[in-house]
């Protein structure tokens, strides 16, 4: 099957979604946050409460987005519903801040980490160096078509998760349960709100990109009935991965020795099977990444194309290959990701990114109450339970996350009200002259 100039294949089932869905949020998050978020709160018992609190707001966003993904299945996810919400202007902004912070960052991220585990496994090698490669190596795969790129997820995502269940069950089985029974002095900095702010947004950063599917809508078979299945399904399945997991750590070690480790799967398994469980660590850190940073290749051109479709980037970008991939806008995408990869300040890149996405998705999610009202007579093939209280409370949690962070780290709130107003001057400019 070969696409139609300008259109894509609609060729991906409920197990592609569920692999991407689980394949992008398992990734440098539940490898490099846990150590920042025993430093955080230090006690076991609010760890594994602010875990099991992130999992439930993600399975209730996955809810409300699950409607408008499953109403409106067009390439691009989040500006779709803003912009058919609130208009042009809006989705302008939802879409390019997506792409530049929330996954251009996250993305560049994975590169940088992947990159430092090779240099780890083979003893020698420069990192910028290697996370360019990498971002030219996953170029290089997705120019071979979208099979190409969802036959990779699959495989990697299937050996991801035996690499997960693994570790979970080493640490469960080998430690010997004192980090449930241990504390440890959180540094003063931390007490309080500001502490549990940075935990949760560490915790949300780890669960981003759970809406990852609903920018491959127009792709999916039958959307209407598996958007839902691939959202509300893979939320579950990571929550209840990261549950293990994160008991697992537990198990192994006590809070104040995951403080501050960048890879406390390593430090676990090393507590409990020695020195050679490194080296295992590590080669299932690599899988756990590649898995992750091949769905931002997958989801980032689509939200390009998008855009381009509305006039909201260049037309050049609507130019789809006979193999089904955004060819222009993904060499739009790998330039950026190039550009990003070799950044470091993995903690602050994560806190500024999380600032903006929560600011995002909030405008998002509230969109659903926009979009009952403004279209009545929209196919629904999935209602959200509960409305409006469900998607209320909802929204009322991501507007208390955000005012939380404003309020703790003011400097993080200016810096993304600038990244956010200088997308909305952009947006201006690009409507006014497209006209």
């Amino acid at each position: 099957m070969k696409a139609e100039p300008g259109n894509l294949l609609k060729i991906l089932r409920v197990r592609d979604g569920l692999a991407v869905t689980v394949g992008i949020i398992i990734g440098v998050g539940i490898l490099r946050t846990p150590g920042l978020i025993a430093g955080y709160l230090g006690n076991p018992l609010a760890m594994l409460g602010v875990w099991v609190f992130g999992g439930g707001v993600v399975i209730l966003s996955t809810l409300v987005l699950a409607e408008m993904a499953a109403a409106l299945p067009q390439a691009g996810g989040k500006y779709v519903y803003a912009r058919e919400a609130y208009g042009p202007h809006v989705g302008f902004v939802v879409g390019w801040s997506e792409l530049l912070v929330t996954r251009g960052f996250s993305g560049a991220a994975k590169a940088v980490v992947i990159a430092e585990y090779l240099v780890l496994l083979l003893g020698r090698g420069s990192v910028p160096i290697l996370a360019g490669t990498i971002v030219l190596a996953f170029f290089l795969l997705h120019t071979g078509g979208l099979r190409a790129g969802r036959n990779f997820q699959n495989i990697s995502t299937s050996a991801k998760v035996l690499f997960i269940l693994a570790i979970g069950a080493a640490g469960v089985l080998g430690g010997d349960g004192s980090g449930f029974l241990t504390s440890m002095e959180v540094s003063g900095e931390f007490s309080g709100w500001l502490g549990l702010a940075l935990a949760y947004q560490a915790i949300a950063f780890t669960y981003y990109g759970w809406e990852e599917p609903a920018k491959l809508a127009e792709e999916t078979m039958d959307p209407g009935r598996s958007l839902p299945r691939i959202l509300v399904g893979g939320a579950v399945a990571v929550a209840i991965l990261y549950l293990l997991i994160n008991l697992a750590f537990l198990s192994a070690l006590t809070p104040e020795q995951m403080a501050g480790s960048p890879l406390v799967a390593a430090d676990a398994l090393h507590a409990t099977f020695g020195g050679a469980a490194g080296t295992f660590v590590t080669v299932a850190s690599l899988v756990i990444l590649l898995s992750s940073l091949n769905v931002q290749f997958l989801g980032m051109p689509r939200v390009v194309l998008g855009m381009a479709r509305e006039g909201m980037a260049p037309s050049s970008f609507t130019r789809v290959s006979p193999r089904g991939t955004p060819q222009p806008a993904l060499v739009f995408i790998t330039v950026i990701l190039l550009g990003l990869a070799v950044t470091g300040a993995f903690e602050f890149l994560m806190r500024f990114m999380m600032a903006v996405a929560f600011a995002v998705d909030l405008v998002v999610l509230a969109g659903i109450f926009v979009l009952r009202r403004r279209q009545p007579d929209l196919h629904r093939p999935l209602l959200v339970p509960f409305f409006p209280w469900l998607p209320g409370v909802t929204v009322v949690l991501y507007f208390l996350v955000f005012v939380t962070i404003v309020l703790t780290q003011p400097g993080l709130g200016v810096g993304a009200a600038a990244m956010i107003g200088g997308m909305g001057l952009a947006g201006w400019i690009t409507l006014r002259t497209s006209k």
